[in-house]
């Protein structure tokens, strides 16, 4: 369904409407950047957004993640809530959380991964699981954790997972 950057729909036309899209309207609206944005509900992030343990790059694939992954506190904004972002207000700052930065995590609900292309928000957010995941199993094993250093992060930023995304697309209209 198309919205408009209010978050209205363009044409209902009798369907009903996603609770979060207001989570689209405001990035856009804060974010001109920014074209595609991918909310979603990945199992290994959630545990980054609800501890003090940060979410670091350890993998070249997800170098991004250096540039900082900040975590959105929905009681800040709205208080106690169902942890949906249902209305302009937690939309917006849901959208100054994530700030000039590519993700944020939302505590205990998600994330949310922004873009100027498919490819690079797709490929940020597939990423962004993989690394969670690693630096869990990375952790658990015990003793330090050696994570990109800035320099690395700057180096192996990569151009927007274009080749990635042709086997991701074709793997998605096999199904």
């Amino acid at each position: 369904m198309e919205y408009d950057l209010d978050s209205n729909p363009v044409d209902a036309k009798d369907r009903s409407m996603y609770t979060e899209r207001f989570i689209h309207g405001e990035i856009y609206k804060l974010r001109p950047d920014v074209k595609v944005i991918v909310h979603n509900h990945s199992p290994s992030v959630i545990p980054f957004g609800v501890t003090a343990v940060p979410l670091r790059p350890l993998y070249h694939m997800s170098a991004y993640i250096g540039e900082g992954v900040p975590v959105f506190e929905i009681r800040s904004a709205g208080g106690m809530t169902d942890m949906l972002v249902r209305n302009p207000a937690l939309g917006r700052a849901l959208a100054q959380t994530l700030g000039s930065k590519p993700t944020a995590l939302m505590r205990g609900h998600g994330a949310v991964v922004v873009g100027p292309s498919f490819p690079l928000a797709v490929g940020r957010s597939i990423y962004l699981e993989m690394n969670a995941r690693l630096q869990a199993q990375a952790m658990a094993l015990g003793g330090s954790v050696t994570y990109l250093d800035p320099e690395e992060v700057r180096s192996a930023l990569l151009d927007g997972y274009q080749r990635g995304w042709e086997l991701w697309k074709r793997k998605a209209m096999a199904q």
